[in-house]
């Protein structure tokens, strides 16, 4: 509720401020009005130098100049998702990766664009690339920090060959840089669970086969005889809660997406 105060300074005129409450009113000596806000409780609460990192890099997405290398996905998204094309430097899209941001990445036949991934996973990725051109989809949760434990990433990448005829939508990125606060960390995470799941769902139905699962890294593709239950057990994970994060995110993003267990556990 915003409510209007009379302010008067000692050396000014009269003038109107709008203030948020809560806050605290006194008069002084000099019969003018001090106007005290208080914080926001989650405003408090400091940050952990993984969150920080976590902040510093979100501002660097959202205040991207975007070049032929990095555009915004179309589409409504509560936060940034960015696509990168050959050309994008390694280290941004890393990062991109980790926190979440990265949707989509059309690499170069050098595969240099993921240079800075896990060896296992370019290994992968470069056996598929001797078939031609491709690129690669994310879909992530992203990292959390809760009692100074540090949960990872966690991330479904499919893996596909791009066609002669490509063409590519992209967005604008028209959003302001917001309030990043441990509450913003953590909702990021509960609302990447329900699209992971709701994802794996998806691959189960198209077909989708494990190419390999390594520190976190899932990479599925619709080529080929490979493990496919590999994607049903990922599935029963999240069923059974059973998926990594700390249990305060885990509960509210089981009771956000309602998954069966839960549904039993109401009964």
């Amino acid at each position: 509720m915003k409510e209007d105060l009379q302010c008067r300074s000692s050396s000014g005129p009269k003038r109107d401020a709008i203030v948020q409450s809560p806050k605290k009113v006194t008069i002084n000596e000099n019969h003018t009005r001090t106007v005290r806000i208080q914080p926001d409780e989650d405003d408090e609460i400091p940050l952990s130098s993984k969150e920080e990192e976590y902040k510093n890099f979100a501002k660097v997405i959202y205040e991207i100049k975007f070049n032929d290398s990095y555009f915004i996905s179309p589409g409504e998204h509560i936060y940034p998702r960015v696509i990168m094309m050959k050309g994008a430097d390694p280290l941004m899209v890393k990062m991109s990766a980790d926190y979440g941001f990265l949707d989509l990445i059309y690499l170069d036949r050098t595969l240099k664009e993921i240079e800075r991934f896990d060896e296992i996973l370019k290994s992968e990725i470069s056996k598929y690339a001797q078939g031609g051109s491709i690129y690669l989809k994310f879909y992530t949760i992203s990292p959390e920090v809760e009692d100074g434990i540090f949960y990872p990433a966690e991330h479904i990448i499919t893996i596909g060959h791009v066609g002669r005829n490509f063409t590519m939508d992209v967005g604008e990125n028209d959003k302001p840089v917001p309030k990043i606060t441990k509450t913003w960390i953590k909702n990021c995470r509960i609302l990447r669970y329900k699209v992971l799941y709701n994802m794996a769902k998806n691959l189960v139905e198209k077909n989708f086969r494990c190419i390999c699962q390594y520190n976190g890294w899932t990479l599925f593709t619709n080529d080929g005889k490979l493990k496919f239950e590999v994607l049903k057990d990922y599935i029963n994970k999240f069923d059974t809660h059973q998926m990594p994060g700390s249990i305060s995110t885990i509960k509210r993003a089981c009771e956000a997406r309602d998954y069966p267990t839960c549904r039993q556990n109401k009964r």
